[in-house]
Formats: structure tokens, sequence, C-alpha cells
């Protein structure tokens, strides 16, 4: 986890890099453009760029939800309904591991690592042709430009396309590749004030990522181990931010 922390940060500056020197230009024409994005981006090659989320509803149980343990981690706190057996703290990530095996793996998302800070903490100039490029809705937030990326897949580069646009996919791919470790199905949902997206199925694979953002840009990462749905949306429904 945490190397891939750390290519998140290397990625993101180099990623603007590439944007702000002109992608155009390393590319003599849209046709070596689009031949580099077919050629790299294939389904064979690279199948998890052409997922996009699927919109969920959480499923929240109408059993009585017990609560066993009220665990936090910063300025989050969420009721679980196992019995907590320990605690571990990494420094940049906190686990909550329960005696019935089960655990959650809690990390938030640092200045660094965001894509919006990277596209917009430039000079004014340069602020201002991320957000021509990109589009000022697609950047209003953390949330709004991550939609944007799980949204992109390689398919939408085409030869009509004008040379900036599939740049702009070129470096939005490049961004969804760093998701595509986390499952073959990525769901998007909203569950009280916030907003979240989903890597795996629990009923497919046993470690679940959601990454939950707040109104206040925002985004904590939870990883859910052997847990299934109804668990962790009802888990999910009990979060506050404190």
């Amino acid at each position: 986890m945490l190397k891939h922390l750390k290519s998140k940060k290397v990625i993101i500056p180099l990623v603007v890099l590439l944007i702000i020197a002109g992608v155009p230009f390393y590319f003599s024409d849209r046709l070596r453009l689009l031949s580099f994005i077919k050629n790299n981006y294939s389904k064979t090659k690279a199948p998890e760029l052409y997922l996009i989320p699927i919109t969920r509803e959480a499923k929240l149980s109408k059993k009585i939800f017990r609560i066993n343990s009220v665990v936090s981690y910063k300025s989050i706190q969420l009721k679980v309904p196992w019995e907590l057996r320990e605690k571990l703290d990494s420094g940049i990530a906190t686990l909550f591991v329960f005696v019935n095996t089960k655990g959650i793996l809690i990390d938030q998302q640092s200045k660094d690592e965001s894509v919006f800070q990277g596209l917009l903490n430039q000079e004014p100039s340069e602020a201002q042709e991320m957000r021509r490029l990109f589009g000022e809705e697609n950047l209003k937030s953390e949330y709004a430009v991550v939609n944007l990326i799980l949204h992109t897949t390689p398919d939408q580069a085409g030869i009509l396309n004008p040379l900036h646009k599939n740049a702009k996919i070129v470096s939005l791919l490049t961004w969804k590749s760093l998701y595509s470790v986390y499952g073959n199905v990525i769901y998007q949902f909203t569950l009280n004030n916030f907003r979240c997206f989903q890597f795996g199925n629990p009923e497919k694979k046993e470690n679940i990522r959601i990454h939950i953002f707040n109104d206040e840009n925002q985004v904590y990462r939870l990883q859910f181990i052997r847990a299934t749905q109804a668990e962790i949306d009802n888990i999910l429904s009990t979060i506050e931010f404190i």
C-alpha cells in the first residue's frame, strides 16, 4: 500500500508536467497519438481501463444493526457490528482487526496525492489552462475530477477528435491506471452527505476498497477485509465526521 501511495505522489506532478509541456508536441500528429493509445491501452493489454463506475444504491439492513465497536481515524468515526481485537497504527494508516478475523484499514488521502490540488496549484495561467482542458465543471472538487478519470476509457479516443482531446485522454488514463489494482468492477453511490466509489465485489473478492468524498474535499479510503456488501453498507451508514 505504501508503495502505491508513493507512486501516486510521483505521477500527479508528472502528468501535470506532460500537460503543461504539451503532450501533442511529443507526438507529431493525431494518428501517431491515436496509435499510441490503441497499442498501449488495448482491451488485451489493459482491460481494467475500459471499466466505468456502475451506479448502485446502498442496501441497508432492516434488521437491528448491533454495534459492538466504535472506531475512529483522524476526523472519521464509524460503528461496527464486530468485536475489536486490536488496532494497528502504521503512521499512514490504521488497521482495525476484529475477533471474527474481519478487518478495516483506513487512511486519508494527502494533499500531495490530490489530483484536484495538483492540477490547480499552478501558476494562474497554467491553472486556467487546466480548467480549459479538463472543463470547469470537472475541476470543482476532488470527487468531480476522480469521477471524470474513472469514466474515461481508451475507446473515447478517435481520429476525428481534436488533438488536445486525445492528449487529455492519455493523461486521464495515466491517472486511472492507479486505480486498476483495486478490483475488476467499480461502483459509485451516495450515502448520507458523502459520495463513494467502491472497487471490487465482495462476493468475488476478499478485500474491498471504498473511497469516501465529503463536502470539504477530504477523501478517506477504507479497505474492508472479509466483509459482505450488507455489512459494508451498514457500517458506512454510521460514518460521522468529527
